[in-house]
């Protein structure tokens, strides 16, 4: 882990803040305890003075009830009975919001309870007694009630217990008073001993600050005073902490490893002047020069290539290597220019190249192998001619230090080359004197031969016509060969084009073989699935539709396996029509906004300006192909988005298809956030039964058809199809489609036919417009179901007799020719191909030569999907074709339109 770095600046600017914190911290400590003061003082104070104001007005309001009470005795005046009323509301008022501002002392709630009952006590037997007597006219008896009532005692009590209760407020405030007194001392207290410890945190951390800065910065400048004085290189200082004066104390340790390794290589330069003497061969000097180089450098590789001369062109030789091979390699020799090594040698300058490629080189060990990641390349010279050029490759790239070492050494390095070139020269002239001489010496006996060898050389060239005849002889024979080759070739073609042939009817028949059993598997489903008796639960029914999914997941699969089988054998149509690019944005989002929602995935769909309106392509293959698309991206994309775009490809898109750089393609293009594909399995996906992940526990499903019969289709309808991916990263798939295919020959000799009101195929989407969910036309109609198969009978049978309709089943053709030769009434067949006895085909031909049933409607219902057994079925009188599995709702509708 990088290790925090906390500069000077920061320290400063961090012990600052921690002041300026602290004490803005204590200034808002001082704020909020003034503020509570004044608060606490304000609430003491006014409630002191309200429960105040309130006894004394009860106690007003009693005095003057007496008063009144007299007044009204004495005179007998009802003027007195009106105050004496408003002082007995008045007093009650007063009471009760004195009980509410002591409603948190018991005691004082107590004291002010017993007030109460006296004063009621005084009003009830006392007050208002006497002034029923005086009202009744009993003024004796009010005269006796005060010589003998204790009124003016009950008076007296309780402005006593009033006093009393006003003594217990005052001395509670003055308790609050003493404890807000003592909260205050202890406060500021509490503030000093704050203050005293922010300033020793301040205090301490300036000591730690100062003291870090100041001990490396000794200790810089006593290593550098030895380096002075005593040229100590060996003292390095210790670091400790991670801010300006580390970098400064990094820098001197850096300064006296470079000066300590110059010293160092200075001594080996010197060392190695030593180890040159007396070698003159440039091999020996060569492994002397690179072995030493190797134990000072610490690198894994190096060669020495010497110029050499030969027919007065000067070229390298690889002479000597450290930990490879000096001779007998593919570079043994370069020319001058010729690589970096020539190169090198050329410009007479030292080349660096980092980064090598993985497949560069390898360097090898007893234990395994590794690439070099960096090269450098020294030309070696002598009185500035180059004589050679050593290159080392190293793990990691030579400091400046080594290179400018290098530079040094090659210099040395080039005088004891030259000499050693020198003597080699000198060792050669003399051998090729005595060569000379020993030449001369056999030239006279080789004069005395020639005769002997010019009769030796005509029997040679007798011997040499003989083998020309034969080698002719044998050219003949190849040529033959050759021929027989060609044949088998033929051969070998005719029997792969069969195969294929074979490939395409087996997958043919296995279509049939497996469309048979499931057409009964989607009608049972789809029977059981309405449930119109209502005996199935509702696990019934949802085993009825899962195994009606199953049924149509596997209809899929095998549509993939035929629709590849179709383009593999060549057998694929394209029917070319214009096509209007403005409706494919509409197409797609009604065809897979419903799974956007399902999924939760924003599907956005764009439409770039420029796009022309028309394009002439096959519009059933172009529907297939964004289809397969699209179902991929939403199949493998758990979150983020869907998008499709089509616009018009630019050059640089189509940069990589050399054929389709001068047409204006359309780009279709399908983006995913999804999975993403690796880069060494994106070729791969294309491929058939391919998947980027084919592993048995994979997470996604499917057989790896899509893609690769998405790109036959493409390159059946003229385009290019591409793929920008990252694993993890999402996918997008680009379709490049040329905007006419053929278009001028197709409008020219096919014009368009117009399209008939309704086919078979839309029949299931009209369905769903109510118009044809009526099918109460075929009630009571009488039809014949021809098939082998018992289980599509029963299935046919029972959804047909639910629709009212009457079944007459026949297992082949010719209990059907039998059944109809009888003259039964039949208003429609359902006709099997394949069948035992008597196929369809022939079957359909026998009824079309019946009398009375020519103009019988006949629809074919059979597994047999390819397009030419359409047009066969047809040919034979049937009326209509429909492929297995059957979907019963276009069957029915199209046996209502027909009858």
């Amino acid at each position: 882990m990088k290790k925090f770095r906390f500069t000077i600046k920061q320290k400063i600017l961090s012990l600052t803040i921690l002041i300026i914190v602290c004490l803005l911290a204590f200034v808002i400590v001082i704020h909020w305890r003034i503020n509570s003061l004044q608060q606490e003082t304000n609430f003491i104070t006014h409630q002191d003075r309200q429960i105040t104001s309130l006894t004394n007005q009860i106690e007003k309001n009693i005095l003057d009830m007496e008063t009144d009470q007299r007044g009204y005795v004495i005179t007998g005046d009802d003027k007195f009975l009106e105050p004496f009323r408003q002082g007995l509301a008045a007093w009650e008022t007063n009471f009760d919001e004195l009980s509410i501002l002591n409603a948190m002392d018991s005691v004082q709630q107590s004291r002010l309870q017993s007030i109460k009952n006296n004063i009621e006590q005084w009003i009830e037997l006392s007050a208002q007694h006497v002034i029923q007597l005086k009202k009744a006219g009993e003024d004796g008896q009010v005269g006796e009630f005060f010589k003998t009532n204790s009124s003016i005692d009950q008076m007296d009590h309780i402005r006593n217990q009033i006093s009393a209760f006003r003594d217990n407020r005052n001395e509670n405030t003055n308790r609050l008073i003493t404890n807000q007194a003592d909260r205050n001392t202890v406060l500021l207290e509490l503030l000093y001993i704050v203050w005293f410890l922010i300033a020793a945190a301040a205090v301490s951390a300036s000591v730690v600050i100062a003291r870090s800065i100041s001990r490396t910065a000794s200790q810089i400048t006593g290593t550098l005073t030895d380096l002075v004085k005593v040229e100590n290189l060996n003292t390095r200082i210790s670091i400790t902490s991670n801010d300006e004066i580390s970098d400064l104390g990094q820098a001197v340790n850096l300064l006296l490893d470079n000066q300590q390794e110059r010293l160092r290589l200075q001594q080996q330069e010197k060392e190695m002047l030593s180890e040159y003497q007396g070698i003159t061969q440039t091999a020996l000097l060569g492994d002397v020069y690179l072995s030493k180089l190797a134990k000072i450098m610490d690198y894994p590789y190096a060669t020495l290539y010497v110029r050499t001369q030969d027919n007065g062109q000067d070229f390298l030789t690889r002479v000597s290597a450290f930990a490879g091979t000096a001779v007998g390699s593919d570079h043994e020799q370069v020319n001058f220019g010729e690589g970096l090594v020539g190169q090198c040698a050329k410009e007479g300058r030292l080349i660096h190249v980092d980064h090598l490629p993985e497949s560069y080189i390898h360097i090898r060990s007893g234990l395994g192998a590794a690439s070099p990641q960096s090269l450098v390349l020294i030309p070696v010279s002598f009185l500035g001619e180059v004589l050679a050029v050593v290159e080392i490759a190293s793990f990691k790239p030579l400091s400046s230090l080594h290179i400018l070492f290098l530079e040094s050494t090659s210099g040395h390095f080039g005088a004891a080359l030259n000499g050693a070139l020198s003597s080699m020269k000198i060792d050669g002239l003399l051998k090729e004197s005595q060569s000379l001489n020993e030449e001369l010496q056999v030239y006279t006996e080789e004069l005395q031969t020639q005769s002997e060898e010019l009769h030796i050389q005509t029997e040679i060239l007798h011997a040499t016509n003989k083998k020309l005849e034969e080698k002719q002889v044998l050219a003949e024979q190849k040529t033959l060969e050759a021929e027989q080759a060609q044949e088998e070739l033929t051969q070998y073609a005719k029997i792969l084009q069969q195969s294929t042939q074979y490939k395409s009817e087996f997958l043919a028949n296995m279509s049939h073989e497996l469309r048979t059993p499931l057409n009964g598997i989607l009608l049972l489903s789809e029977f059981l699935m309405e449930n119109q008796s209502e005996r199935l639960g509702d696990e019934e029914v949802e085993f009825s539709q899962a195994i009606h999914s199953a049924g149509q997941d596997l209809l899929a699969l095998i549509n993939d396996i035929l629709d590849l089988s179709k383009v593999e054998a060549g057998k694929m149509n394209i029917e070319i029509e214009a096509v209007n690019i403005t409706e494919i944005p509409e197409m797609v989002l009604q065809s897979f906004g419903q799974l956007s929602r399902k999924k939760e995935l924003p599907f956005h769909v764009h439409l770039e300006e420029g796009v022309p309106e028309i394009i002439y392509t096959d519009a059933q293959r172009l529907r297939q192909i964004l289809s397969n698309l699209l179902s991929n991206a939403f199949k493998f994309t758990m979150q983020g988005s869907v998008t499709f775009r089509i616009g018009i490809a630019s050059i640089d898109e189509l940069e990589p298809f050399e054929d389709a750089q001068d047409s204006h393609y359309i780009r279709f293009s399908v983006t995913d956030t999804g999975i993403g594909i690796s880069e060494n399995k994106q070729a791969l996906i294309f491929d058939a039964f391919q998947q980027a992940d084919g592993h048995t526990e994979r997470e996604y499903g499917g057989t790896g058809l899509g893609l690769s019969i998405t790109k036959q289709l493409v390159s059946l309808l003229g385009g290019k199809i591409s793929l920008v991916s990252e694993k993890g990263a999402g996918s997008t798939f680009n379709v490049y489609l040329p905007p006419a295919r053929h278009a001028a020959v197709y409008e020219e000799q096919h014009p368009q036919p117009e399209k008939p009101a309704e086919t078979p195929d839309e029949l299931v989407a009209a369905a769903g417009t109510g118009y044809y969910n009526d099918y109460s036309l075929l009630a009571d109609k009488e039809v014949l179901i021809v098939d082998d198969d018992e289980r599509n009978l029963f299935a046919l049978t029972k959804i047909l007799e639910k629709n009212g309709l009457n079944v007459t089943k026949a297992t082949n053709g010719q209990e059907a020719v039998e059944y109809l030769q009888t003259g039964a009434a039949v208003d429609m067949i359902l006709m099997d191909i394949i069948m035992p006895v008597m196929n369809g085909y022939d079957t359909i031909k026998w009824i079309r030569q019946m009398p009375f049933r020519q103009e019988t409607p006949v629809i074919a219902l059979t597994a047999k999907a390819m397009q030419e057994d359409r047009t066969r079925i047809l040919e034979a009188g049937a009326t209509e074709y429909l492929s297995k599995p059957v979907n019963m709702e276009q069957l029915l509708t199209l046996m209502k339109m027909i009858i």
